[in-house]
């Protein structure tokens, strides 16, 4: 019995993860994607984490049009270890430009 039940647990796991993404997908406030994507390595301040070799964002002096550059992966420095989020829309990735320069 306890088998079938451990031979189960990575198909929740996977419905899991699948139902996170599609929420994911809904976010349009730049606040909500920054919270769902930016936060664990940059933090909810904006001050990333200097030992990590995680930038400091609240103050950049990226253009819009470049943070959304790099938020999906196109033009980054080959040393960047932000990973990539190709799966967002341009307006979710502009949302989140427009929150880091306006809001933090």
């Amino acid at each position: 019995m306890v088998k079938r039940y451990l031979a189960l647990l990575p198909v929740v796991l996977l419905l899991l993860a699948c139902g996170d993404d599609e929420q994911a997908a809904r976010l349009t406030s730049g606040k909500a994607l920054f919270e769902h994507y930016c936060v664990s390595c940059h933090k909810a301040s904006g001050d990333g984490s200097f030992l990590r070799g995680v930038p400091a964002i609240k103050s950049t002096t990226l253009s819009n049009s470049e943070i959304v550059t790099h938020i999906l992966g196109h033009k980054r420095p080959e040393d960047s270890r932000m990973p990539t989020f190709d799966h967002l829309s341009r307006s979710q990735a502009e949302a989140i430009a427009v929150y880091l320069r306006r809001d933090l």
